[in-house]
């Protein structure tokens, strides 16, 4: 544990089971992607993002049930922040699913890595070791490689303006993910959760009632898996980052562009061009790289 991060209540493991957690959060969430995509083309954005949040709430509450908490002043002020930042994020993201291939807008997405070490530089102190940071650099190769093919020859404003969204939203990922980090050392991982989703369903009721339409059967199924989905995402990604550095999880964020790719063709008949492959290959690599542990003498 740093010497800031032990100040600040943080727990910093050296074992691999918080990349592993927060690996299988990030597929939970890209599966929430891929669903949240479907039901954009049913339903309008601000309507679907304020369902995503609200159908989550009951299980949100179980949890919080389980282990509740007073939240002080100081909580639920930076859990504001945080509702405030998530509204963002969903509704940027969201939109540029909904004119951009899954993938593309993954691939954009993959610019949090970098917010989120230089983030985590600047509010939580953590050190950025040579690895990392080399391995960010050559991420961030791959994304060149899948940019330049995939979007490079895509010039109407819908595409430009779906870019921008998703740079918005890995700007507001990686400022939420170094808060939560931080508040964990003083919020339980249930008060997170229950605080993340109750702030985002409240900011997100009047803007979804006046755009609402009429919710069938088949596609609130849907939003219940998204709830679940998102819950368990969160669930485990507060607990990985309560016990790993930001910095070291951020490389993580690039395996997304694998589920990405495989769910939008099964889903929605996306397939991946050669540039886009060719440019996972080297994100694949820059995570195994940045996450190899380092030697220690004896």
């Amino acid at each position: 544990m740093t010497t800031s991060a032990a100040r600040s209540g943080i727990r910093t493991d050296v074992g691999n089971t918080p990349v592993l957690v927060a690996a299988f959060a990030i597929c939970a969430f890209v599966g929430l992607d891929t669903t949240m995509k479907f039901l954009g083309h049913a339903l309008p954005l601000e309507q679907t993002v304020l369902l995503r949040y609200a159908v989550s709430l009951p299980f949100c509450l179980a949890l919080f049930i389980r282990r509740p908490q007073r939240p002080s002043l100081a909580s639920l002020r930076a859990n504001a922040l945080r509702a405030v930042l998530v509204v963002v994020l969903a509704l940027s993201f969201f939109y540029s699913v909904s004119v951009l291939p899954l993938a593309e807008a993954m691939a954009i997405q993959f610019l949090a890595p970098f917010f989120i070490a230089i983030l985590g530089r600047v509010i939580l102190k953590e050190p950025l070791h040579r690895r990392i940071l080399v391995g960010l650099g050559i991420g961030f190769a791959g994304i060149l490689v899948i940019l330049w093919g995939q979007i490079g020859g895509r010039h109407g404003d819908r595409a430009l303006w779906g870019a921008l969204a998703a740079l918005a939203a890995a700007l507001a990922y990686a400022l939420s993910n170094v808060l939560v980090r931080r508040q964990s050392g003083r919020d339980s991982l249930p008060l997170i959760v229950l605080a993340q989703n109750l702030g985002a369903t409240l900011l997100l009721t009047v803007p979804g009632a006046m755009v609402w339409q009429p919710v069938d059967g088949r596609l609130m199924m849907l939003f219940v898996a998204v709830a679940l989905l998102g819950t368990i995402g969160q669930v485990a990604m507060i607990w990985a980052l309560a016990r790993a550095q930001a910095a070291r999880l951020a490389v993580l964020e690039y395996t997304a562009f694998l589920w990405a790719s495989l769910f939008g063709y099964l889903v929605f008949r996306e397939v991946p061009a050669p540039t886009t492959l060719a440019g996972a290959a080297i994100i694949v690599g820059a995570c195994l790289y940045a996450l190899r542990q380092p030697k220690r003498a004896a």
